[in-house]
């Protein structure tokens, strides 16, 4: 799963919700992100849940010395999935481009909610009394 092909194809997902209108590019950014980051989450969610110790790492018994299992730790946010052997090698189980994009998408995300909410201020909160 560490293949590039599903991170072009969920940006690639995301990028019919950008709109070109003027006035409306924003909004199409926040649905951009919100939908691929979406994507990039469950994704992750996924291959940590369905990541078997028992099966995605086993012992390497044709090593020597032999190299055994030693824990598995995994986490939700940001998902991450790790196996550790006793001879000091781990493996990462989740895709090595799944929390940059995910992270990316929170980034550009909070970036135009700040720039609405400036922008909202100043078209609406300057200059009216209440």
């Amino acid at each position: 799963m560490d293949s590039w092909f599903l991170a072009v194809l969920f940006v690639g997902f995301g990028l019919p919700f950008v709109r070109v209108q003027k006035g409306r590019r924003l909004l199409g950014l926040i649905k951009a992100s919100t939908a691929t980051g979406t994507l990039c989450c469950l994704l992750g969610w996924w291959q940590v849940v369905f990541a078997f110790p028992d099966q995605a790492c086993p012992d390497f018994d044709y090593m020597r010395p032999v190299v055994h299992f030693d824990r598995y730790e995994s986490g939700v946010f940001p998902p991450w999935a790790t196996c550790y052997w006793d001879g000091g090698q781990q493996k990462e189980l989740v895709s090595g481009w799944v929390n940059p994009l995910l992270f990316t998408c929170a980034a550009v995300l909070t970036g135009c909610l700040v720039t609405l909410t400036v922008v909202a201020y100043r078209r609406y909160g300057k200059g009216q009394t209440r």
